[in-house]
């Protein structure tokens, strides 16, 4: 057999999959060793290819006759789909090869060879980022002796002390520049949690923490803190004078929560053709929140009851609540959300609502994104209806990235592929295949929605609505 690259990296990644553990510990230090050198020079191997495969793309799509302004656009998404990682990783990590294959050679070549690791080389990547191309190559030729001997962190000093070096002007400029860089980010956090994190001027950061620690420490004296610890407090002051309102008082904004009947109300009837099970019928699942994800049930009623604990009420104290709500139909063989209630024929309104509900994240593979746009996956321009099938939610970027050419989406539903394969089959979730210019196919099945009862296959005739048709009684809003 031809032993191309193809088939080199395959036998590699067999032989490494066989690879049994040594007797002697000794000898199992020795294969870590040689697994880290592997691991490392993967890593430049990957820099190695998705350079290239960027170059030879550019070129194809110039001669394609993209503007030059565009070219480039749907590298980075190729590489996060054959990767398994979201554009946005891919697109750092493309920068990243970039400079491991231009200015910072000689740390790309201890990459390839396994002398570093991935970490120490997005360290020197990292801090000599700024620097233009001919001081970044002085950087790099300065410092790629010393690298095989520092640790991550030493090796990251010692790139900032090199760029101070080459560039104390530069530096300077960038310390009156970088206000301008300040921002907030919103971050999900395992068990209901987040992270909300601001990126702020010195002066400014630390007299909004002090204000924080001084007004906490008033109420911790003051003996209004409830049994709080004063972090908690701060937490809590933090959300009160974001939204304008006491933390116990609920917050006065819609919150978009998708979760079952039976989380919300308790009981529920279950489908002739369904038996309960911990995954069908019970009533502390996940719900979803919109924006964040996966949270309990328990915390979702608390949501819907107004209830100053995250997790105080019961389904019955949920019941008894004032709340608006909107009905979700879902399919009780997938759990895939099938519609809402009311319908509209425009990918505004109940309808994007709708999109936003099934589809949960963008419908990219591996991209995970939020959702900004509610998208025809059928070109309108090219007759592409206004309708649930066709729509899917996606984030900004795959939006633009599946308009250049070579790029094809389609839905898929029951029927024979036409390639020798076969679609989903009819009553499988709604899914997209994503065609890439190089020819590779990826599809995206919306998930199931949190807390859906889901019921055995059967062929009597639509139930879709039996689960939640009896429980429901309640005041739908318009």
């Amino acid at each position: 057999m031809e032993n191309t690259p193809l088939s080199a990296v395959g036998h590699l990644v067999e032989a490494v999959a066989e690879l049994l553990s040594a007797t002697d510990d000794s000898d199992k230090i020795t294969q870590l060793e040689e697994l880290q050198t592997l691991l490392n020079a993967t890593v430049g191997a990957i820099a190695r290819v998705s350079v290239d495969f960027e170059v030879s793309q550019r070129e194809d799509q110039r001669r394609r006759q993209v503007p030059s302004r565009e070219r480039g656009r749907g590298v980075a998404d190729q590489i996060a789909l054959a990767r398994r990682i979201s554009p946005a990783q891919a697109s750092r990590e493309l920068g990243f090869a970039r400079a491991m294959q231009c200015d910072l050679a000689g740390t790309g070549e201890l990459l390839s060879t396994g002398l570093i690791n991935e970490r120490a080389a997005q360290a020197v990547h990292r801090e000599t980022d700024h620097l233009e191309p001919s001081l970044r190559r002085e950087v790099d030729r300065a410092l790629a002796p010393a690298l095989p001997e520092l640790g991550v962190r030493a090796a990251a000093n010692a790139a900032r002390r090199a760029a101070l070096a080459v560039d104390p002007e530069g530096a300077a400029k960038r310390a009156r520049k970088v206000a301008g860089d300040r921002a907030v980010w919103f971050k999900a956090e395992p068990d209901g949690m987040c992270k909300i994190v601001a990126f702020l001027p010195a002066p400014e950061g630390t007299a909004a923490f002090g204000a924080l620690k001084k007004d906490a420490a008033t109420e911790q004296a003051t003996g209004a803190i409830d049994g709080r610890t004063r972090p908690q407090v701060m937490a809590d002051l933090f959300v009160e004078r974001l939204t304008g309102r006491a933390v116990r008082e609920g917050t006065p904004v819609e919150v978009q929560l998708v979760m079952g009947a039976d989380q919300l109300f308790g009981d529920s009837p279950q489908s002739p053709s369904t038996s309960p099970t911990p995954e069908t019928s019970d009533p502390d699942g996940p719900a979803w929140l919109d924006g964040y994800g996966p949270i309990p049930a328990a915390m979702a009623r608390a949501i819907v009851a107004g209830h100053p604990a995250l997790f105080g009420p019961s389904p019955a104290e949920a019941d008894r609540a004032q709340a608006w709500l909107r009905r979700v139909f879902t399919d009780p063989v997938t759990g895939q959300v099938t519609a809402v209630d009311p319908r509209r024929r425009r990918f505004d309104g109940t309808l994007r609502r709708f999109i936003r509900i099934r589809d949960q994240v963008c419908r990219t593979p591996f991209c995970d994104a939020p959702i900004d746009d509610t998208d025809h996956v059928h070109s309108y321009a090219e007759g592409g209806p206004t309708e649930v099938d066709n729509g899917a939610g996606v984030c900004r970027r795959f939006n633009l990235v599946k308009e250049m050419p070579g790029w094809t989406v389609r839905v898929v539903h029951g029927d024979p592929a036409g390639d020798g394969g076969v679609d989903p089959p009819p009553g499988h979730g709604h899914t997209i295949e994503i065609t890439t210019p190089t020819g590779k196919t990826y599809r995206s099945t919306a998930p199931p929605v949190p807390g859906a009862v889901i019921a055995a296959p059967h062929t009597s005739g639509s139930v879709v609505e039996l689960t939640l048709a009896d429980r429901l009684d309640l005041r739908w809003s318009a």
